[in-house]
């Protein structure tokens, strides 16, 4: 790829506010994105609530590096989670065309603190175009996940839609599914409003700079319906 195709590239990978991962764009070496977020559901069995740190870094042209990790505890006391490292590598990564990549991540889960090894491969498909309002982009997950308590492997297709432009406030839409083997059907639908930090301002500065401030609604149907706020701190650097 040509230099200026380099550039476009990691200008790209750099202001796309992508929805709780890179997806399928490859960070630029010595640049990365975290997120920091905390849910909170009303289910049929209480309140459950959520946390989640979501950590990548560009190690070098051919793969990036990362962390995943997700704690939930319901009113029951009932706890789970897991903990992953894992590896992207980049397949498609042209400036002008659709983004595709892999990823491999290795780790744990528990249940109550019973911990368990778990494995998850991912393809990811991401795409971009610019409009008049700014651009839209899109990326698209597809997730075979197996973790050491289940007998069966289960399978997750994700979607996260949004628009990057000047403004203070942007539009961003994530829909989660999971299915397997005598797995029921679940799914997820969040409608958010992500609120660019850089261009609020104090005292004439930025708020935080290259960060964005989330707020969603959210609907998940898994066995019982349950409805939740999310709350969400992206940060690029």
């Amino acid at each position: 790829m040509s230099y200026p195709g380099h550039l476009a590239l990691a200008l790209c990978a750099a202001t796309l506010p992508l929805a709780a991962s890179a997806g399928a764009w490859k960070h630029p070496v010595d640049t990365g994105f975290s997120s920091t977020s905390f849910n909170l559901r009303k289910t049929d069995q209480g309140l459950v609530n959520e946390f989640g740190y979501y950590r990548d870094f560009g190690i070098s042209p051919r793969f990036d590096l990362g962390v995943d990790l997700n704690h939930q505890q319901s009113q029951s006391t009932r706890q789970s989670g897991h903990v992953m490292v894992f590896a992207r590598l980049p397949l498609r990564q042209g400036a002008d065309t659709s983004k595709i990549a892999v990823e491999l991540a290795l780790g744990g889960n528990h249940t109550n603190l019973q911990w368990h090894p778990m494995y998850r491969f991912t393809l990811s498909i991401g795409h971009s175009k610019a409009t008049n309002p700014g651009t839209l982009w899109g990326n698209l997950d597809l997730v075979y996940e197996k973790r050491g308590d289940t007998p069966h492997p289960l399978w997750k297709l994700n979607a996260n839609f949004g628009l990057n432009g000047n403004r203070r406030v942007s539009p961003l839409l994530q829909v989660e599914t999971s299915f397997g083997p005598e797995t029921d059907f679940n799914y997820a639908i969040i409608p958010s409003l992500r609120i660019n930090l850089s261009k609020l301002s104090g005292a004439g500065k930025p708020i935080l700079e290259n960060s964005d401030l989330i707020f969603g609604l959210e609907y998940r149907h898994e066995n019982t319906q349950s409805f939740g706020v999310k709350i969400a701190l992206w940060h690029r650097f």
